[in-house]
């Protein structure tokens, strides 16, 4: 039985910080909104909301959604969104919208953001679908960027450096950013 938690950004947030900082550093998020793709327990949603003026959170908690993501050898998904659910319940900023980002989109599509965070399904396919999906919901001068860049998930990084080959800025955590003139 699948029963434990998997630690995804806890203790360690400082990535997430400094990309916040870097966002502040031409607008402020407080007057933001943004669209997390892949929630998981809520730790990067809550800091996010902290922050943003609204976040949208999409993350459909399907168990086995990732063979090769490790947080499917943890806990089960429908207990991992009663974590979510706890963690996100004091911050009346957030929406959820428990669907795929292919199904997502189409909730979204007459919708502006000003930042766009993908770190749903680790693969090639899926983050360049997210890309192509969602940058056209970013106002001009906004931000697209996400999480798992680095060799370890190959395909992620493939799919962003294809579409993005100057980032704006990586960070600590493997996020990274780029903005959209």
């Amino acid at each position: 039985m699948k029963d434990k938690m998997y630690t995804m950004r806890a203790p360690i947030c400082q990535g997430l910080t400094d990309l916040i900082t870097y966002l502040n550093s031409t607008k402020n998020t407080k007057d933001m909104t943004m669209i997390e793709i892949g929630s998981y327990a809520g730790e990067s949603t809550r800091l996010f909301s902290e922050v943003f003026k609204k976040v949208i959170s999409i993350d459909p908690f399907m168990n086995d959604y990732d063979k090769n993501d490790i947080t499917c050898d943890y806990m089960n998904l429908d207990k991992v969104y009663f974590h979510f659910i706890n963690n996100i319940s004091q911050h009346s900023n957030i929406e959820h919208i428990r669907k795929t980002s292919d199904e997502a989109i189409f909730d979204l599509k007459n919708l502006k953001v000003d930042f766009v965070y993908i770190d749903g399904l680790h693969t090639y396919e899926q983050v360049k679908k997210d890309i192509i999906n969602y940058k056209p919901l970013i106002n001009s001068g906004g931000f697209i960027g996400g999480h798992d860049y680095n060799p370890h998930w190959q395909g992620v990084k493939n799919a962003i450096d294809e579409e993005f080959p100057l980032l704006d800025r990586t960070f600590i955590d493997t996020s990274w950013i780029f903005q959209i003139k």
